[in-house]
């Protein structure tokens, strides 16, 4: 399967900016950044990938983590 920057626009675009990356490749950006404790559970704000089909399979494994992360019961704070 070929994947397109409309494809991948498609499937991830309101979630994610994504674009040629300056120094090659293509690059997704979230466009809302996400809150620390689900960067430290795994998740990223940003997702690069040579091509486009890698920076496709970068972004099932985001969509993967977050179906995960979502699941979790929420975080307490405690004083």
């Amino acid at each position: 399967m070929t994947v397109t920057i409309r494809g991948l626009e498609a499937e991830y675009g309101k979630q994610w900016t994504i674009s040629h990356a300056a120094g090659g490749g293509w690059c997704a950006v979230r466009r809302t950044n996400l809150p620390p404790q689900r960067v430290a559970r795994g998740l990223s704000n940003v997702r690069c990938g040579a091509d486009l089909e890698e920076l496709a399979r970068h972004l099932a494994e985001e969509k993967r983590g977050e179906e995960k992360d979502s699941a979790r019961p929420p975080l307490r704070q405690t004083s």
